[in-house]
């Protein structure tokens, strides 16, 4: 069988939004996360992560360790009060890999995030239309902690909707555990494709919207 990450490069194009359905306590989604944040090489790509559940730290100490190079630009928009906004950082060679960390304090402020969404990827497409840019949202499921699912579905359209026009690959995260299937099948109608991890191995399929 074909490697999961040799299917994800094979079938995921720019515009495409994908939903990455994986167990939270598991740590097989690394590996296809920062794969699908890397369809071209690191040094060609704008990448862009929202945050609700993982540290910016350990978001580029993962990147570091799996990927090895920095991206061109990289922009985090951490969804916690108690982060730092307008950090930055360098890596080993000491060349600045143009990193950012924005803060949304509030993960109920759903207009603030998508300002801040909106104006990193207008921005990249005025300064760097050629250059592709991947998206990283984690998580759906953090999301769906805060805010009702009609207004979680709302919200992802539009940031869909946004990914798509710009010709980014965009991956979300999810966990089926954390959500009855009525919520699934809601989120589902958001994606092009569906990554699922079942019974130790991952499955790639195209929906059918």
């Amino acid at each position: 069988m074909c490697p999961i990450t040799e299917r994800v490069s094979a079938s995921v194009q720019p515009g495409d939004n994908v939903l990455v359905m994986c167990p939270s306590f598991t740590g097989d989604e690394s590996q296809v996360c920062l794969d699908l944040l890397t369809p071209v090489a690191p040094s060609d790509v704008n990448a862009l992560s929202i945050l609700f559940t993982q540290s910016p730290s350990d978001h580029l100490d993962a990147w570091q360790r799996v990927v090895g190079t920095y991206p061109k630009r990289s922009r985090i928009v951490t969804v916690d009060a108690d982060a730092r906004s307008n950090t930055s950082r360098s890596d080993e060679s000491g060349e600045s890999p143009a990193q950012k960390v924005d803060c949304v304090g509030s993960p109920q402020n759903l207009t603030r995030l998508g300002v801040r969404i909106t104006d990193c990827l207008d921005g990249w497409a005025d300064a760097d239309p050629d250059r592709q840019v991947a998206v990283c949202f984690q998580s759906v499921s953090a999301l769906l902690q805060y805010v009702e699912l009609p207004q979680a579905f709302k919200f992802l359209n539009v940031v869909t909707e946004r990914c798509e026009a710009t010709e980014a690959v965009a991956h979300y995260h999810l966990d089926p555990h954390a959500h009855d299937d009525q919520t699934i099948e809601t989120m589902l109608d958001l994606f092009d494709t569906v990554l699922a991890y079942e019974d130790g191995e991952w499955d790639l399929r195209r929906s059918s919207r």
